[in-house]
């Protein structure tokens, strides 16, 4: 059965462009295009009489002088019976030849399913002979109605291999509040592809999650969670394709399967 208690309290996951900015400058910084913008919508179905999900994300891509990367995000998003949103938008600058840094500034509305204001430092160095070895260490913290609180650690390795495979696997850390709940979410993801052609990627997670608000006062306590979903991203032409994706979710109470689809343009 569901726990329940007078404050509402949810992991946020991290939205499109916060696991884009947090998994790696160098996807972007090896892009060909200088702009790239994309909407997509994605619908989920939930079992135990929860309601549908749907969400519509618009992003925005830019390759600036020097090689830095913009990014912009909005996200209008329907879950457990309550809507809200987060807009968000991110900056990646080389350091050196051999490290970058990316800072996620992120911000909410809708109730206690979505960060009032959230920021993400991540700082990756690149390393080996051919720099295909990619080190990543993300900080974040994140707000919420009711005076709840995440703050947390990401840790990732990506390594970029012959015949156009990306490996990467990682762990977040995190701790919420009030409570000092603790929660680890293990992952690990493959992308095999090139710009321009298609790109094909498979990320499971396994862990736990400290809160989750289902709305009506129910919320989920420190439980396991398991998560796999599949991404297809493929050009028509040189300068815009679709993305189609699906998911599957996993918690003792319920289940999540959702599928999504999109379209993107670059300039």
């Amino acid at each position: 059965m569901f726990k329940t208690n007078k404050v509402l309290r949810w992991k946020l996951p991290l939205t499109g462009l916060l696991m884009a900015a947090m998994a790696g400058g160098a996807h972007a910084q090896a892009a060909q295009a200088p702009v790239t913008l994309e909407l997509a919508t994605t619908h989920g179905k939930l079992t135990a009489g929860l309601p549908d999900a749907d969400a519509v994300n618009g992003r925005g891509t830019w390759i600036l002088s020097g090689g830095d990367v913009l990014r912009a995000e909005l996200l209008d998003e329907r879950k457990f019976g309550a809507r809200g949103g987060i807009v968000a938008v991110s900056w990646t600058h080389n350091l050196s030849p051999d490290w970058y840094a990316t800072g996620t500034l992120a911000a909410g509305h809708g109730g206690p399913n979505w960060a009032n204001e959230r920021v993400d430092i991540d700082v990756a160095a690149k390393w080996g002979a051919s720099k295909g070895i990619v080190t990543h260490a993300a900080f974040y913290g994140a707000r919420y109605d009711g005076h709840r609180s995440d703050r947390g650690l990401r840790l990732s390795l990506v390594a970029y291999l012959p015949a156009s495979l990306v490996l990467e696997g990682g762990v977040t850390l995190n701790v919420s509040n009030p409570g000092t709940v603790h929660s680890q979410m293990p992952f690990a993801s493959a992308t095999w592809g090139r710009s321009g052609e298609q790109y094909l990627s498979l990320r499971v997670s396994s862990g736990t999650e400290a809160y989750q608000a289902l709305g009506a006062g129910q919320q989920l306590v420190n439980f396991r969670s398991h998560s796999a979903g599949l991404t297809w991203r493929r050009w028509i032409s040189k300068d815009w394709g679709f993305t189609a994706t699906a998911e599957a979710y996993r918690n003792p109470t319920y289940r999540r399967d959702s599928v999504g689809a999109g379209l993107f343009a670059q300039f």
